[in-house]
């Protein structure tokens, strides 16, 4: 996350909790400070017996600085903890003040602190409550030295002032006391008023950093930047899954070392960003990730400056190629493929009106002339040959012209069931077993049946004819959620997929590459179309057909299609 960067609803000591903390801590202090000064100015000479008021004095103040703590902590009423506070400062003031002279001790100011403090943490009206609660204490000692029920302690704390010095001083401090209280308020107050605006200012700023921050977070780019001295100050998620490199993993830590060899040309590019001031306004590189996949990048650096126009870093910004590239293939594939279905369509034309009348003679010839042995075995090897390639010209016509596609929504499970029926029968099927494990439920795609027909009874009959005499084929369906990239980029959607699996021999991985380009074929007297048909006929419903097979291990043939969403489904059996 972005240093400072704290997220709404994230709890913290708010700042009248730390400000609490510290009057009560200060208040300990001062009075410490206080008693310690009090000691020493009554004399050194003084026995325990004497100093034990100022000693009782100070562990109550301890005991009393405690146990507001406690209360703090635990979530106590806070206003409440205050008042009882100040009202307590006042008494233990009043303590002091009467065991070093009354109306006379030289400690009389400290009843400023509490109507002080109390307006600032209570409003004006506890500043207020306060100064009266401490003009009546400090009145009440003058009133009680004039009846004379005012003892002399013999500390030698008073100043020797005479009644007049003692009443004016009296008729001071008690407005005065009430004077600091209304002041306290309004500092309090302006204090309020402050926090207030320094809350509004810091959500919005909090609030500015995290939208910003979820922003890149959720870019499909991949972003990085790093400071002035090559450290790798952000890396988001999108760079995380594109590179493979964990964010903790790069946040930090040096660029050169973060990156590593598999980076070596993204650690390039930023450097001639960094430490030359030549950025890339776009470049193509390619990387490989930590599982050793290689992956193209389209990357592009950027300076980034302060207001004076001096560099602080370098934002690098890249995207994952790799689906782009896919498409770029397909796209050449299929113009490659268009062009060969174009010249096939004309040649196949030009074979099939020299076989039609090759074929037609010959079997004239069969049903007039009554030929025997070898010459019967010959005119009938003639017209096998003729229908094999008749069965290839139409093969190679259904390739070169795209049939339009008649779509329904189809049950795809019903669909399954009767081409596994179909494929039993077939001789190539006999002593194998062929599964189909469905989902106990219709699952509907929007497709032209007989097409799709084609492709999955094609998928099926290949792999029982690429088993052993007791080989065994299964063919299942699922519905999920994505697939890793989305064919011919089509949007996100739920799929269907359909996978035919055989224990076969399986497919050498050059082969794999091949098996979808036409005229190409791995079994013996395959003519190299099926799977070209098959993977056209898919790719023109939007789907994607794919392969995974290891020799020795079989093959397995994944089928995917979009789920169908309409609301609108007729169920159609396969005739």
């Amino acid at each position: 996350m972005i240093e400072g960067l704290q997220e709404p609803g994230t709890e913290r000591i708010s700042d009248s909790g730390l400000a609490i903390q510290a009057v009560i801590l200060g208040r300990v202090v001062l009075l410490v400070l206080v008693t310690v000064m009090a000691v020493v100015f009554s004399g050194a000479s003084l026995g325990f017996d004497r100093q034990f008021p100022f000693w009782f004095f100070l562990f109550a103040v301890g005991v009393l600085g405690l146990a507001y703590r406690r209360v703090l902590r635990s979530g106590g009423d806070t206003k409440t903890l205050l008042a009882t506070q100040f009202i307590v400062d006042v008494g233990t003031t009043s303590y002091l003040v009467f065991f070093t002279g009354g109306a006379e001790s030289q400690f009389v100011p400290l009843y400023l602190l509490s109507p002080l403090l109390g307006g600032i943490f209570l409003s004006v009206r506890g500043g207020v409550f306060l100064a009266a609660a401490a003009s009546m204490a400090y009145a009440g000692f003058y009133l009680a030295a004039r009846q004379g029920l005012m003892p002399s302690m013999g500390y030698g704390m008073t100043q020797g002032l005479g009644d007049g010095a003692i009443l004016l001083r009296v008729l001071l401090y008690v407005p005065l006391l009430f004077v600091v209280g209304v002041i306290g308020g309004r500092l309090g107050r302006r204090i309020q008023e402050g926090r207030r605006a320094l809350e509004t200012a810091r959500a919005e700023l909090n609030r500015a950093l995290f939208d910003t921050e979820s922003i890149l977070e959720n870019m499909s780019s991949g972003l990085v930047t790093v400071d002035a001295d090559g450290v790798v100050r952000h890396w988001n998620r999108a760079a995380s899954e594109i590179s493979g490199c964990a964010v903790d993993a790069m946040r930090s830590r040096p660029y050169v070392d973060a990156l590593g060899p598999g980076l070596a040309e993204f650690t390039i590019r930023m450097r001639d960003a960094l430490e030359h001031g030549a950025p890339s306004s776009r470049a193509e590189i390619t990387i490989t990730k930590p599982d050793g996949t290689k992956v193209p990048l389209g990357i592009s650096t950027s300076l980034l400056r302060d207001p004076d126009g001096r560099r602080r870093g370098v934002i690098g910004l890249f995207q994952d190629l790799s689906e782009v590239r896919a498409l770029e293939e397909r796209i050449r594939r299929r113009e490659t493929l268009a062009a060969i279905g174009e010249l096939s369509a004309g040649i196949a034309h030009e074979i099939r009106n020299c076989l039609n009348p090759i074929s037609g003679s010959v079997e004239v010839l069969q049903r007039e002339l009554k030929v025997k042995g070898e010459n019967a075995r010959l005119l009938d090897l003639v017209v096998r040959e003729s229908e094999r390639l008749d069965n290839f010209i139409r093969e190679l016509l259904d390739y070169a012209r795209e049939r339009p596609l008649k779509c329904e929504d189809l049950d795809l499970e019903s669909l399954l069931t009767d081409i596994v029926d179909v494929a039993r029968r077939h001789p190539s099927a006999e002593g194998k077993t062929l599964r189909f494990v469905g989902q106990g439920e219709s699952v509907y795609v929007h497709v032209d049946s007989e097409q799709m027909r084609q492709v999955l009874l094609n998928l099926v009959l290949n792999a029982l004819e690429a088993v052993d005499p007791e080989g065994k084929v299964d063919v299942r369906v699922a519905a999920r959620r994505n697939r890793p990239a989305s064919p011919m980029g089509a949007p996100a959607t739920t799929w269907v997929c359909v996978e035919v699996q055989d224990n076969g021999i399986g497919i050498a991985a050059p082969e794999v590459e091949l098996i979808f380009e036409p005229f190409y074929s791995t079994k013996r007297g395959g003519t190299g179309l099926g799977l070209a048909i098959a993977n056209r006929i898919v790719e023109r419903h939007g789907g994607a057909l794919e392969v995974e097979s290891r020799l020795g291990a079989g093959t397995t043939m994944r089928v995917w299609v979009p789920r169908s969403t309409s609301t609108a489904r007729t169920v159609a059996h396969a005739a």
